[in-house]
């Protein structure tokens, strides 16, 4: 788990300000980690995917200069794509799953499928 801190100094111009405000808008979402007791407004644990995530939104927003509203509509459109692709990727795991004449059956509708939108 990465702490609230250490997120913050992995970038140089990163302030507590912008991760916080990123957090209240919900772009970023921590695991709380018993920082209530102690009195800590922002106790809260990171993954590396919420790094990652960090990472992004500090590019775009910092140096590609895309504003809180762009911002929102950008890495909303970018979580709807991973959506999509765990979806394709649990429907083609169902696929391999079937036998080989439903699998070759759905190809054939999909080629079929394909060959109706050209």
């Amino acid at each position: 788990m990465i702490t609230f801190d250490d997120l913050v100094r992995r970038h140089q111009r990163l302030t507590v300000r912008r991760v916080e405000a990123w957090i209240e808008r919900g772009l970023l979402r921590p695991v709380d980690v018993q920082g209530a007791a102690s009195g800590c407004d922002f106790c809260c644990g990171f993954t590396t995917i919420d790094a990652a995530r960090v990472s992004l939104l500090y590019e775009l927003s910092e140096e590609l200069r895309f504003d809180d509203n762009s911002l929102e509509t950008v890495v909303d459109l970018i979580d709807q794509v991973h959506g999509l692709r765990h979806q394709l990727g649990t429907l083609a795991q169902a696929i391999m799953q079937q036998p080989e004449d439903v699998q070759r059956t759905i190809a054939t509708a999909v080629k079929t499928i394909e060959a109706g939108r050209r």
